[in-house]
């Protein structure tokens, strides 16, 4: 296995979320992602993939740590990795016209509001393509094995200044 071995982790949940469209390539990353790490024996740790489905609210109540992996576009080279949490996201400004235009953001932000919420950590790849098609670009591809590494450390809490190397 080359994910190495893992710590055990506190008496605490943590969920990692996998966020994305498969079939738009690397809009994709996110469930790829959740499905490599589906290879790593993760104690205590709940792996989905939620693909483009926003409502994530629901599991909040039993975690304390929650790792969101989702494409973003930041401006970088393709596959650069992004890591935030909710607070440094800058929510566009824009009306609702009903509760159907809610994305993943503005969710997490509403029940901030109104409860308690686990820590979330925000992990982005920068896409390369995003146009039809199942199968990742060669530059995000090779870098899951770099993203599941960076997730690892997120989850035994060994990347605690938030570094991700690009």
């Amino acid at each position: 296995m080359i994910w190495g071995h893992i710590a055990s982790v506190k008496n605490m949940e943590t969920i990692v979320l996998g966020i994305g469209n498969v079939l738009l390539k690397d809009e994709g990353i996110g469930c790829h992602v959740v499905h490599a790490l589906e290879e790593v024996p993760l104690p205590n740790i709940k792996v989905m993939d939620w693909g483009t489905c926003p409502d994530v609210v629901q599991f909040l109540e039993d975690a304390d740590k929650l790792i969101i992996v989702d494409a973003a576009k930041g401006g970088g080279i393709p596959g650069q990795i992004y890591r935030f949490k909710l607070g440094d996201v800058a929510l566009e400004q824009k009306p609702f016209l009903s509760l159907h235009d809610t994305g993943l953001l503005d969710n997490l932000i509403l029940m901030k509001l109104l409860h308690n919420m686990p820590e979330i950590i925000i992990i982005g790849i920068e896409p390369k393509e995003t146009r039809w098609g199942l199968e990742l670009s060669p530059e995000l591809q090779e870098k899951v094995p770099r993203i599941v590494e960076i997730i690892l450390a997120e989850i035994n809490d060994t990347n605690p200044k938030g570094e991700v190397e690009c």
